[in-house]
Parts: C-alpha cells; sequence; structure tokens
C-alpha cells in the first residue's frame, strides 16, 4: 500500500482481522495487493462500503451500491483446510447459506458454481428465485511470485432493489431473473443485517469450516440448498447448448445431471448460462 493512501484504510476488528475502505476499486484486487506486499495478517477481511470495479465470473462485472456487502477474505498458505484446494468455493458458498441460516435468513440457496438466491415469493418455490449474490475464489502469489494462498470474494445485495433494476448488472443473473436482497427477504420487521456485522460471522464461519468441516460435509450442506435440484435446466458449456436434470452433487464437487438420453453425466465449474425449463418448454426464472 504506498504512503497517502494509508487513511483510506481502519481496521475494525483484531480477531478476526477485519479492515475497511469507504470505496475500492476492487477488495479481491486490494488485498491480493496487500499479500503480495506482505502486509495482510493471516485471515485478514477487507471490507468496503463501494466497489466500483467488481468482478464475477470471467467477463461479469459485480455492481455493488453503498450499504451492500463487498468483501474479500485471504486465505493462506499455513491455514488448515480440510476440504482440500479445489474445494474452497464450495467451502465458501457453504459459510455464507450458514452464516444467513445463524442469522435467521430463510429460503437462501446455491446456485452451481458460485452464486447465491433466494425465494422471492414463498408462493412460488420451485422458480420464484432472484439473485442475493456470489463469490469468487482466486489465487494470490507474493512479491516473488511464490503461491500465497487464495483470495475469496463475496458480494451480497442487503437493500432493498430498486423496482426497475438495470438488466445489465450481475445482481439480475440476465434479464430473466430478478435481483434479491436481504432487506426483501427479512421485511420491514426482521434483524438488521450490516455490511460489518456479516463480515465479521462470515470470516469466523468460514474459518471454522475449512479446520473442522469434511468434503462430505461442506457437501451435504449445499446439496440440500441447490438451486433447482430435480429440476431440467438448459446449460452451455465450452460453446455448446445442452438441457439435463440436476440429480444432486458429485464426490469431486460437480453437479450430477441426467441427460435427456438417461445418462448420468457430471457437469464442471466451467458451465454457463444455467436455467431451469419451464413446463412449456419456456426458459423460466
Amino acid at each position: 500500500m504506498r504512503a497517502g493512501r494509508a487513511e483510506r484504510f481502519r481496521r475494525l476488528r483484531s480477531d478476526p482481522p477485519v479492515f475497511f475502505a469507504r470505496e475500492l476499486v476492487s477488495t479481491n484486487d486490494t488485498l491480493a495487493g496487500w499479500v503480495s506486499e506482505g502486509r495482510a495478517p493471516q485471515g485478514a477481511a477487507l471490507l468496503s462500503a463501494l466497489q466500483t470495479g467488481g468482478r464475477g465470473r470471467p467477463g461479469h462485472r459485480w455492481h455493488s451500491r453503498r450499504g451492500d456487502l463487498t468483501m474479500s477474505r485471504w486465505i493462506h498458505p499455513g491455514e488448515e483446510i480440510r476440504i482440500g484446494v479445489s474445494g474452497l468455493p464450495l467451502a465458501v458458498a457453504a459459510a455464507i447459506l450458514l452464516t444467513l441460516d445463524a442469522l435467521g435468513v430463510r429460503g437462501t440457496f446455491w446456485k452451481y458454481p458460485n452464486d447465491l438466491y433466494a425465494l422471492m415469493s414463498s408462493a412460488e418455490p420451485a422458480g420464484g428465485v432472484g439473485k442475493l449474490g456470489g463469490l469468487l475464489v482466486e489465487p494470490v502469489r507474493d512479491a516473488a511470485g511464490v503461491p500465497a494462498g487464495w483470495i475469496a470474494g463475496i458480494g451480497l445485495n442487503l437493500r432493498p432493489i430498486p423496482e426497475e433494476p438495470d438488466p445489465r448488472d450481475a445482481r439480475s443473473g440476465g434479464p430473466e431473473m430478478k435481483p434479491a436482497s436481504l432487506a426483501g427477504l427479512t421485511g420491514p420487521e426482521g434483524r438488521a443485517l450490516g455490511p460489518l456485522a456479516l463480515a465479521e460471522r462470515l470470516t469466523r464461519t468460514l474459518g471454522t469450516l475449512l479446520a473442522r468441516a469434511t468434503p462430505g460435509e461442506v457437501r451435504t450442506i449445499l446439496d440440500e440448498r441447490l438451486l433447482w435440484k430435480d429440476r431440467w435446466v438448459v446449460y452451455s458449456l465450452h460453446g455448446q447448448s445442452g438441457i439435463a436434470r440436476i440429480e444432486g452433487l458429485e464426490a469431486d464437487g460437480s453437479l450430477r445431471v441426467r441427460e435427456e438420453s438417461g445418462r448420468i453425466g457430471r457437469l464442471g465449474p466451467a458451465i454457463r448460462n444455467l436455467r431451469p425449463v419451464s413446463v412449456e418448454g419456456g426458459q423460466g426464472g
């Protein structure tokens, strides 16, 4: 971190170490820079009130608003990771679901491989969902180019969503999907969910999962909350479109599906444009 810019950051907590900035381009990029410079304490989390250039999956941006949660957490090489490196995105997703459960938030789901969704209406449990947030886990290196762990970025919509959100916004999941928010889930009488409180809880929950949860336990958490499980979906993979029924998760964390031919197949994290198929045969949301 260059001199003159340090004033932008405040250390809010020491255990776990949580830092705050009023505005950043990307919490993932900033925290990765700290790690590279040797400035990040182990397990550090960085929280920003506004992120102007957040990233999702390749080719996608994450647009945040003040009051939403945008944070990143450093998973350092010395940290015990029972689930294994390939399971880190799964552990992050499970930590988010468990944290929301502990706060009394209901109706949240994991959309394979890295999105969080929530019920928009209890009357439509099969399809009435909106995108609540997403996660992005990236490797990080030190100044010498040596692997130095991973940065786990998390974005969650906390504030009420505008009546007519921008369809280009990554929160919406595309023009067919409406974004969801924690404010919409808890309602006016619900418990206030602030970004700092969420960041602290997420940091602690993720640390506990990494150190104690087995791959099977993490998969169970996600399998039970797998969006569109037992439904037919359309998707694209390596430029090709397909249709299949979601069956659950494989031991390696990939998505187990049943193809139209009846054959069981696997879909990996390179899958794109995953959407349910409506009863009428069109794409539903």
